[in-house]
């Protein structure tokens, strides 16, 4: 919808027209090619997303539109978003397979559980049957049933990480960690991988909204950044206000503490180093006016650096 009820969606060229209107330019991207864009490769909806990086002007001839913004400059901010969100999905996906990896451990090493005792007490906790519930759904699939029919519903750890959730998994470490006062990791950064490894998984936008003041970081994430000698107290205050660049500083500091492959994290770490340091600043010179979309590169790659130096 654009500003107000729409009888039917608008037309690629509609689009363009509508845009326009918004001041939106196309003299690096022309009009024909956006709207070959917009008909085959994205949406409106998520396209338009990235013009909240963008101020309009308030008053004279020009007010309500936006300033110095082009077609291309959204355009690009919706391919880096997608380099950004598989690369997220990657390093989410080695998180969640080393936090199931750590968990076992830790019950193997205590003598107080069996692996069946802390999935019992976790079923029962809120008495929340629904997670049953949910686990039996699954039997849909080929890669679960065999897993399901052999031990619903008293199902070991080893058994239990392997139908569950991402989120469902985070809950459970807490869980043990609240159990026996032994962590398996830092759940408040858990929260927030969680929170964006489900932005990414569901392909929602992450670079839409830069701007800062949007969330209070908690100190759990404010006490690691502070670590970095290239980031200052202002700095840090302004940017961990931001739900994106704080999640994606969680997911960093995550992953270096819960990854015990040094092979693997430095390869995600030189992936996120080329990413940062070529194919995200290609066009650099189109965003060099925008302080919302340059402050929050220089910030997160002052973070990325830290653990490229270690």
């Amino acid at each position: 919808m654009l500003g107000g009820s729409m009888k039917a969606l608008l037309t690629a060229q509609e689009l363009v027209a509508h845009m326009k209107k918004k001041g939106i330019g196309f003299t690096i991207v022309n009009e024909e090619n956006a709207e070959d864009f917009l008909q085959h490769h994205n949406y409106y909806l998520k396209l338009a997303s990235y013009r909240e990086n963008y101020k309009k002007y308030l008053t004279g001839d020009k007010a309500g539109q936006y300033i110095n913004l082009e077609f291309a400059y959204l355009k690009e901010l919706s391919t880096l978003d997608m380099h950004l969100r598989y690369l997220v999905l990657q390093m989410t996906l080695d998180i969640e397979h080393f936090l199931k990896v750590s968990l076992l451990q830790h019950i193997e090493q205590n003598p107080k559980e069996d692996g069946y005792r802390l999935i019992q007490r976790f079923l029962a906790k809120d008495q929340n049957i629904n997670k049953l519930r949910t686990i039996q759904a699954h039997k849909a699939s080929d890669y679960c049933r065999g897993l399901i029919d052999k031990y619903y519903p008293y199902f070991p750890a080893w058994v239990y990480v392997e139908l569950i959730s991402f989120g469902e998994l985070t809950h459970l470490c807490a869980f043990y960690d609240e159990l026996y006062k032994d962590p398996i990791a830092d759940n408040i950064l858990l929260n927030s991988v969680r929170d964006i490894r489900n932005a990414s998984a569901h392909s929602n936008c992450l670079l839409n909204r830069l701007s800062v003041g949007g969330i209070r970081a908690d100190t759990s994430i404010k006490r690691r950044v502070k670590q970095i000698p290239t980031i200052g107290e202002n700095a840090l205050q302004k940017k961990l206000s931001n739900k994106c660049i704080c999640d994606f500083c969680c997911l960093l500091f995550t992953y270096d503490e819960l990854i015990t492959s040094e092979v693997l994290k430095e390869k995600r770490f030189t992936q996120l180093k080329e990413f940062f340091e070529n194919r995200m600043v290609q066009h650099k010179d189109w965003f060099e006016t925008n302080n919302t979309i340059t402050s929050a590169y220089q910030f997160t790659k002052k973070v990325l650096d830290y653990f490229i130096t270690k």
